[in-house]
């Protein structure tokens, strides 16, 4: 079964209370689906190109593991506070 990395790059918070709303819950769901959290931290060193406020790493088994997660009712439920409260990038990596 190959890794999944999943990574957010918030660019900027636009509203940190619903940004933090959002955080409050969407650890409990990505434990729920078996991800883990690698990194969570602003304390990110610029080596190229435009440094993101946030980054996020998390590892999943499996991609359909990372989809059943994104993808979920509980997920789908507070999606909107993440969305309206960043200005972000997200994507999936598998590994080879």
């Amino acid at each position: 079964m190959n890794k999944v990395i999943f990574i957010a790059l918030i660019e900027k918070v636009i509203n940190q209370q619903m940004y933090k709303s959002y955080l409050k819950e969407v650890v409990k769901i990505i434990k729920l689906y078996g991800g883990e959290y690698i990194v969570r931290s602003e304390r990110i060193t610029k080596f190229l190109g435009e440094k993101p406020e946030r980054a996020i790493i998390i590892s999943f088994n499996s991609m359909e593991d990372a989809m059943d997660c994104f993808y979920s009712k509980e997920h789908e439920a507070i999606k909107d506070l993440r969305e309206k409260s960043t200005k972000s990038r997200a994507f999936f990596i598998e590994n080879e």
